[in-house]
């Protein structure tokens, strides 16, 4: 391999720190492009919406692309020869022409980003899933997956929706995000459960099943477990939540959306933490509870739920299933032994995710899926 172009899609932390650390690690010249800059009018980012800097990798050279063919092109005549590496090919459509140069070229490419995923519900959430997704997607990345050497799913383990687009069975490799601790934040190892607080984040959504928490917590009210709960955050949901809460005396706070200080006091404090998503690629704030040491139980509707299955660094409970949720958080809560294991497999985990590690194991994974 003369060398590898990363086309990014943005320079979200998601995926920047393993960038960052692949460009540093290998022997061989790497080019970061982005199809979403900063420069860019109207460049915004969730995370740093929520409080994560938007200079985080102003060291790295990164190219903006975005709708620029003769950007796209100037970097493929100025690397010859190289291996690429796409990380969005659905919604930029100046990426896939660039695709089709590299195939003309006789270059080769892979790709590595998320499955497709639903997270819509009602009529839309339908229409999404038994039309566009069955039927119209698969025709308009028909070129990607027919002539993409792999594709690294950043959806966890299931291929499902990846099959179910075009991706042939031997191209899939599961994988994940990895991005870095967050800035000023510490591995804390948990010692025990006696003060046991359950801590959920996140905008309070419908796919990200916050109702199925306020229900698990009521079961463990019922039961006669002791806990306290913090939700952060705001959302459609909230009202009914609280509601919910107040009407059946739970002892849960709402604490709103929070400085990053404050919400890092919580990661590094909490002794579990639930993420309950119906239907999410990943859940990226797994990776930051998960690195201040919190054991995670996580929803098998998540991607994310790879790093439960994988570091057996918490539970996962069945897909909006509160009855599963509140069984995993009673003995998480109740059963000492149990708990210090997780909460020792969860300092261990923190480890085994940050970028520096898993930017090598791309690379292998890069390098022998280009040998292929």
């Amino acid at each position: 391999m003369n060398g590898l172009v990363i086309w990014a899609y943005s320079e979200c932390r998601s995926m920047m720190g393993v960038y960052s650390n692949i460009v540093k690690g290998v022997d061989f010249p790497v080019v970061i492009a982005s199809y979403h800059h900063h420069t860019f009018k109207g460049y915004h980012s969730a995370r740093t919406a929520t409080g994560f800097s938007s200079d985080e990798f102003s060291e790295m050279e990164i190219h903006p692309i975005g709708e620029s063919w003769s950007a796209g092109k100037k970097i493929l005549d100025d690397h010859k020869g190289y291996a690429h590496l796409f990380a969005v090919y659905q919604g930029a459509p100046n990426f896939l022409r660039v695709m089709k140069e590299v195939k003309r070229r006789g270059d080769a490419f892979g790709c590595i980003c998320e499955s497709p995923c639903n997270m819509v519900s009602g009529l839309k959430g339908w229409l999404k899933q038994n039309v566009y997704l069955r039927h119209v997607l698969p025709r308009k990345v028909r070129f990607v997956t027919d002539n993409a050497k792999f594709f690294i799913n950043l959806s966890g383990d299931d291929s499902t929706a990846a099959r179910n687009m075009g991706w042939a069975d031997h191209k899939i490799i599961p994988w994940g995000y990895f991005s870095p601790a967050i800035p000023d934040s510490h591995l804390i190892q948990r010692v025990d459960n006696s003060e046991f607080t359950i801590l959920v984040t996140g905008i309070m959504t419908w796919h990200r099943a916050p109702d199925v928490v306020m229900k698990a917590l009521a079961l463990l009210s019922r039961w006669g477990v002791k806990y306290k709960a913090i939700f952060t955050q705001e959302g459609p949901l909230l009202n009914d939540l609280k509601c919910m809460a107040r009407q059946q005396g739970l002892p849960v706070q709402f604490v709103g959306l929070l400085p990053m200080p404050d919400l890092i006091k919580l990661y590094e404090s909490c002794s579990v933490y639930v993420a309950a998503g119906r239907r999410e690629p990943w859940g990226m704030r797994l990776n930051d509870a998960l690195q201040c040491g919190a054991p995670l139980v996580v929803s098998r509707g998540m991607g994310g739920v790879k790093l439960v299955d994988d570091y057996k660094c918490g539970a996962a409970f069945n897909n909006g299933d509160h009855v599963d949720l509140a069984y995993k958080l009673k003995r998480l809560a109740e059963d000492k032994p149990y708990y210090k294991t997780m909460a020792l497999n969860s300092f261990e985990a923190a480890r085994l995710i940050s970028p520096e590690k898993k930017a090598a194991e791309l690379v292998t994974i890069i390098k022998e899926s280009f040998a292929k």
